[in-house]
Formats: structure tokens, sequence, C-alpha cells
């Protein structure tokens, strides 16, 4: 466990706390996080935790939106302003996506959806730009059924990786070739709309 320096004043023992739940979440998850041990990450007395938050759900609200937060950021950039990312460019937010996988994989789904309460949700940017552009109404159950698989392609991919690596005998010397592979194929599911809607 990460052992933070002291801080003081108001607006650094809360960005302490944040980026202490953030690095907590990521870590193990919501539900093995107790408050000391979070006060103890960030440096300060864990009855800063109920000062400035009122206790540590809504400190883990406001770690997953700090997160989501920075996704946000981060896929703005590395789609340069455009609404949908690189393919597999989640895995370079490690603490976001590992954050939201161990809160859904502990059926915290109202944590794992602060994203979308606060407006930073990168897969519904993505499903809204594509809804738009290709004139697609809000109930088409095709669609949210393709969304779905490439949301959970995307982050099953970046989350077991390794894993799928080993059951498919796939050598290290040949990972990088087959996450292009797998990049070009995300990418061509996005592309290729009327093929995706045939299929399901």
């Amino acid at each position: 466990m990460t052992k933070y320096k002291p801080v003081r004043g108001s607006a650094g023992v809360k960005a302490a706390l944040i980026d202490a739940a953030c690095d907590g979440l990521a870590e193990l998850g919501p539900r093995a996080l107790s408050t000391r041990e979070l006060a103890q990450r960030a440096g300060v007395n864990h009855g800063q935790i109920h000062h400035y938050f009122g206790g540590k759900r809504e400190l883990l609200k406001a770690a997953m939106a700090s997160l989501a937060a920075e996704h946000w950021r981060n896929s703005l950039e590395r789609a340069d302003g455009g609404p949908v990312a690189p393919a597999l460019s989640l895995e370079e937010d490690t603490r976001y996506w590992r954050a939201t996988a161990l809160a859904a994989m502990e059926g915290d789904l109202e944590l794992a959806q602060v994203e979308i309460d606060e407006g930073f949700s990168v897969p519904r940017r993505a499903i809204e730009a594509l809804r738009e552009q290709r004139g697609i109404a809000e109930d088409d159950l095709g669609f949210k059924a393709r969304a779905a698989l490439l949301i959970a392609a995307q982050l099953g991919y970046v989350a077991f990786e390794r894993l799928a690596m080993l059951f498919a005998e796939i050598d290290d010397s040949d990972r990088e070739a087959v996450r292009e592979r797998v990049k070009r194929q995300l990418d061509a599911w996005l592309k290729d709309e009327a093929a995706n809607s045939e299929a399901l």
C-alpha cells in the first residue's frame, strides 16, 4: 500500500483523499476499502473523510467522478477531439478501468455509473455520436446490443488480455501483433454498422 505524505489545508486534504480513493478503488475495489485505510493512504486523520465528504461512500463517488473526468479528457485527446477514441486506448487509463471493473464485479453499479451521472461517460459519448451520425433511433435494440458488445470487448480485453493470450496460446513475442489485429477488428466493427446490424 502506498503511503502519502501528510497534507495540510482543505484543498490539499480533499485532493489527497480523492487520489488515495482512486488508487484504492483500482487496487482493491470499493468493498475492501475502509475509512482508516483511505485516510492512511492520504496521510490524514480518518475523521477528515467525514468532515469533507460525509463518509466513505461520498468519497468513493468523488474518486470515481475524478477518474471518469480524467478518462474523458484523455480520450478526447486521443481521439483528436472526436467522439470515439482509438480502440483499446482505454488501457492507458489503468486506474479508471480497474476501478470501474472492480466496482462492476462487486455488483456496485451505482458507483460504476457515476460517470454517467456526472456527464463524463466516454462510452455514452461514443454511442450518442454514432447514433446521431447514422440516424439510429434511441430504441434500436440491435444498435444497443452492438454497443454493449463493443464496450464489453474493450473493457474485457484490457482487463483480461494476459489471460486471453494464455488461453489462446499466444507467445509474448506475438503479443503486439495480436493486439494490433484486435484493435483493427474493433475499429472495423465501429465503422461497419451495416455488417454488424445483420449479425445482431
